[in-house]
């Protein structure tokens, strides 16, 4: 009889802080303001776009990803835990693992949400990570916990098989479309490169025009358009001297497509785009944009501002989604983002120098940076700076120095 004081679980419901792929689209990817509807699929189809998440999921993917061990000697690669396998070469049995982190940046890149889920065995173990498109997944938050739930074709899946990794995010529990948020930008592109192409399939370009004012025949017409062309058509013929009767006069019809200024208004775009992705200009191989001597610090601050942000969201999520929380103090994972420096091999060795000079590199450390072998015992030897000391303390050869000088 009190069953009516028991308040009802309520099922887990989408909302318009957590809402399914169907509604963003039916809300908010509709139509930009220059008219033009845009979806991820459409904003790929803008070089700019594609070079943008191209440049951002290719750098990421290429860059080598493992899991450590602290050990008493210090943070090693843990070469016999059963995730070493699949973070450093197959994650499951029909990709790599460039592909599968590719994938998964490319569409946090691109829509601001990035799945994938996990096969465990009996033990727990992962076995097999394989990334999901993101319209197939759906967020459920329920009211009574705040837990999210998430389901594919209505089905739920457990939250400790599914891996999400989000971009800028106003309740954490989503992250925002990118196309949805900058549809205006791209939706200008679209619309100029629509016109662009428009404007050479339909316009219509005439070669000489001969006016006159008299009515002629068809026939009058056929014979003057015959032998003008025979004796003026073709690159041989060019610029020979033209006797015009029957009050015919030449015409000539000028217009070029920079007249339209879509040239500059799809620079602009270009620049906007890129800007929303936070990739330089010299990265989407716009050469002219950046000048030289600033090439090397741009590609500095692409690092540090765009990739780095996104290392370490991954590592993150990789860490709680993979590692036992148990084991987190022994085992971590991560990226390796030294190899960005493999295309410098100067600026790769003058840090080695750096470091074997300072005190915290060893031949042998260097040489397995570079994938050489070690050279013995020998190369595990640390230098010393000799005029290194405490501060306010004399070096320790001072005094020696001082007293063969006095003998």
């Amino acid at each position: 009889m009190f069953d009516f004081l028991k308040r009802k679980k309520a099922e887990p419901q989408a909302n318009l802080s957590n809402p399914d792929e169907w509604l963003l689209d039916a809300l908010l990817r509709g139509t930009s303001s220059s008219g033009v509807k845009v979806t991820p699929v459409t904003a790929l189809g803008i070089s700019t776009v594609y070079a943008c998440v191209n440049v951002i999921s290719k750098t990421l993917a290429s860059l080598p990803l493992c899991i450590y061990e602290q050990t008493e000697d210090g943070k090693v690669k843990a070469y016999d835990h059963p995730l070493y396998n699949l973070l450093t070469l197959q994650p499951n049995s029909t990709m790599t693992i460039s592909e599968v982190v590719g994938t998964l940046v490319a569409n946090l890149t691109l829509r601001g949400n990035s799945y994938a889920l996990l096969s465990r065995d009996g033990l727990g173990n992962v076995r097999q990570i394989m990334p999901v498109e993101p319209s197939d997944m759906q967020l459920l938050v329920d009211p009574n916990t705040n837990q999210i739930d998430y389901r594919i074709d209505g089905k739920k899946i457990q939250r400790s098989r599914v891996l999400h990794f989000k971009g800028m995010s106003s309740s954490g529990a989503l992250g925002f479309d990118t196309t949805t948020i900058a549809k205006d930008v791209i939706g200008l592109a679209i619309a100029l490169q629509d016109d662009v192409a428009s404007f050479f399939k339909n316009g219509a370009k005439m070669g000489s025009i001969l006016l006159s004012d008299k009515t002629m025949k068809a026939e009058q017409v056929a014979k003057i358009r015959e032998a003008f062309d025979n004796r003026h058509k073709g690159s041989g013929n060019g610029f020979k001297t033209a006797v015009l009767t029957d009050g015919l006069r030449p015409f000539t019809e000028r217009f070029s497509y920079a007249d339209s200024q879509l040239s500059e208004q799809r620079k602009i775009a270009t620049q906007e785009i890129a800007r929303v992705f936070g990739v330089p200009l010299s990265k989407l191989q716009i050469e002219s944009a950046t000048p030289r001597a600033n090439v090397e610090e741009s590609n500095r601050d692409f690092v540090t501002g765009t990739l780095r942000p996104i290392v370490v969201a991954f590592e993150q999520v990789l860490n709680i989604g993979l590692v036992p929380e148990g084991s987190r103090s022994r085992f971590s994972i991560g990226f390796n983002m030294d190899a960005l420096l493999r295309g410098n091999i100067e600026a790769r060795y003058n840090a080695y120098r750096i470091g074997r000079e300072s005190g915290f590199l060893s031949v042998n450390e260097i040489r397995a940076l570079e994938g050489m072998n070690a050279i013995g015992p020998e190369g595990d030897s640390f230098l010393q700076p000799l005029n290194y000391t405490t501060l306010g303390q004399a070096p320790a050869d001072a005094e020696q120095l001082e007293g063969e000088s006095i003998d």
